[in-house]
């Protein structure tokens, strides 16, 4: 003899009921409902000093700190703490004059500093400029990381950041400048007598390459900084991220072609502005960059997957506006626990676009306490 036994509510005491129509299979009577209610959100990438406006005019002032490029000029003295696969003054590859740091298959742990000789104030500097050529070998497991250094007391300055987060690190035999934000270091306001270059992890064999023209940007006294621009989830929320969306304006640029048979839009071009150092997006959660890419034309931008123009017009010769949009595999959730964000780093003069900005496509999720 069987048990029994009824589904039952213990607030209300009401017991489940069953279908059991006939000829069908019984079940239970059962009401769908959302187990968690989103709001629909829209965000901007934002800066505290430049709002939602990314097509800012970086410019680098002063005099940089010059800190080494391959010992064509003396300037820092270079130097291997761990390992002898560093050449401070090869002659293979250079990105100006004839000479240029390799590493050439280094292995884990290995470490190159690259020495002041006396402290550097880096209250009125802004960023690290690096010229980067990879060679060959560069996988997405290596890690490479550059930090300050206080040689007295042999201890780390600020916090260490990856190089493979600021360049396309699998884009080979090309030279490459990247910047990277002295905020991102922890080392706004702070002083150091030295940079060192530590080889972290390798999948496999690490990679060749070589570092030119390195030096610390000082503070411009007109024009704007690299500046960051951030999306990020409110207080004790998650952000479900559906999609990206650039959208960028030039008054100046010519987007007809004779025969009308297409759009004159080139890929080698932001609208016909050509940033060098370029703009770098990030992925950041638990603290980590998860993803990474440098975007110095639409080029770029294209040939990452879930990308496609959705909006492009012009009035005639002038006023050519464009709207791309990203559509990740999974949405992208940010927690506001875990300071989870995206960002978008300007380090170029980015002025001669009427308009450039990002935003993203969102449905938030209220977390309890």
């Amino acid at each position: 003899m069987g048990i029994k036994s009824f589904i039952t509510d213990p607030k209300t005491g009401k017991n489940a009921d069953v279908d059991a129509k006939e000829g069908e299979s019984q079940g239970l009577i059962v009401s769908t409902q959302p187990l968690k209610i989103f709001e629909n959100k829209i965000k901007f990438f934002s800066n505290v000093d430049y709002g939602i406006n990314m097509n800012i005019g970086v410019t680098v002032g002063g005099t940089p700190e010059e800190v080494h490029d391959g010992t064509d000029n003396v300037y820092w003295t270079a130097s291997s703490i761990n390992g002898g696969k560093f050449t401070f003054d090869s002659a293979d590859q250079a990105h100006s004059g004839s000479k240029s740091i390799k590493t050439d298959n280094a292995d884990d742990n290995d470490v190159m500093q690259l020495d002041k000789g006396s402290n550097l104030d880096l209250t009125n500097y802004t960023s690290l400029t690096i010229w980067i050529y990879v060679d060959k070998d560069w996988k997405a497991g290596d890690q490479i990381d550059i930090f300050g250094w206080n040689t007295a007391a042999g201890t780390m300055i600020g916090n260490a950041v990856s190089l493979e987060d600021y360049f396309n690190y699998d884009d080979f035999d090309v030279w490459q400048s990247f910047s990277i934000p002295l905020a991102d270091m922890s080392l706004t306001g702070q002083t150091i007598d030295a940079l060192r270059i530590q080889i972290i992890a390798s999948e496999g064999k690490s990679p060749k390459f070589y570092l030119d023209d390195i030096q610390i940007e000082e503070t411009p006294s007109s024009g704007s900084s690299i500046s960051t621009f951030i999306v990020e989830p409110d207080l004790q929320t998650w952000l479900h991220i559906q999609d990206i969306n650039i959208f960028m304006a030039d008054n100046d640029f010519d987007s007809t072609v004779a025969d009308a048979t297409a759009p004159h839009l080139p890929y080698n071009s932001i609208l016909g502005v050509s940033p060098s150092n370029g703009i770098v997006y990030q992925r950041i959660q638990d603290g980590e960059t998860k993803f990474s890419a440098s975007i110095r034309q639409i080029g770029d931008l294209m040939q990452l997957p879930g990308v496609e123009i959705v909006g492009f017009g012009s009035a005639g010769a002038t006023n050519t506006w464009l709207t791309l949009k990203m559509t990740p595999t999974e949405p992208l959730i940010l927690k506001s626990e875990n300071s989870d964000k995206l960002q978008l780093i300007v380090s170029d003069d980015l002025s001669g676009l009427d308009v450039f900005r990002g935003s993203v496509g969102a449905k938030e999720e209220t977390r309890p306490l």
